[in-house]
């Protein structure tokens, strides 16, 4: 928006208004003219890349052992974007972690921007129990919750207890737990595996989820080092 000319800031200031107040007023017209255009350029460069929500500080986690200051933006760690890009190159991936690295919710954050973003979309996030399942569909649903409205057009959101469904682009988040029948009657976009070292029958499961990816889906598999069957998949030992 252009400032007023020396003709039009002497009417203004007729009317009783100083300067700081008509500079004020240049302010809020240009956020309104250019809100629109932001938002759309927020839109057009996140569907393309995930880490960008990330890196703008659109995105949060939930830190329960901070009291007084639970709600924390995602840190844009570098070794994070690192994972992130390993993710969006390979359809299967392995990453060993330790506690507190925050993969667990990178992994469940980038499995909520596919749903979010891509119509007909089936993501699912799998762990050892229904419970753990729905532990992970409920920090999904926060990243979702506490993506600033006014950043982006935000696509509707249905909640139910261990899903997530987005009805106006007919794609989910279903949190499961593990098992060898659990997938067997899906097909899905992405596989996220949680703590796969430590299911009761993680080889079964995973023989088991191999179909619902032919295609072209994805599986991501983030564990804590545990049994050698995870340590054989980390390092190709496995046929």
């Amino acid at each position: 928006m252009t400032p007023p000319t020396p003709e039009e800031l002497r009417e203004l200031q007729a009317l009783g208004l100083n300067r700081q107040r008509i500079s004020q007023m240049g302010r809020e017209a240009w956020k309104e003219q250019s809100l629109p255009q932001t938002i759309a350029q927020n839109m057009s460069r996140w569907h393309k890349d995930p880490w960008s929500m990330v890196k703008d500080g659109v995105i949060y986690t939930l830190d329960q052992v901070d009291l007084s200051n639970p709600i924390k933006r995602f840190p844009a760690n570098p070794w994070l974007e690192t994972i992130t890009r390993e993710w969006e190159a390979n359809k299967l991936l392995a990453v060993p972690k330790s506690r507190r690295m925050m993969l667990t919710w990178l992994m469940i954050y980038l499995h909520l921007w596919i749903a979010m973003w891509h119509p007909g979309a089936a993501v699912f996030l799998v762990s050892e129990s229904e419970r753990k399942s729905a532990d992970m569909i409920e920090k999904a649903d926060f990243i979702f919750r506490h993506i600033p409205d006014n950043v982006m057009l935000k696509p509707k959101i249905k909640r139910k207890q261990c899903l997530i469904e987005f009805p106006g682009l007919d794609s989910y988040i279903m949190g499961i737990p593990e098992g060898e029948n659990q997938l067997r009657q899906y097909t899905a976009t992405a596989l996220m595996f949680d703590e796969w070292a430590f299911w009761e029958r993680p080889l079964e499961s995973l023989a088991a989820a191999k179909p619902s990816i032919t295609g072209g889906g994805k599986l991501t598999i983030v564990s804590t080092p545990g049994h050698d069957a995870f340590y054989n998949l980390c390092f190709d030992q496995m046929m």
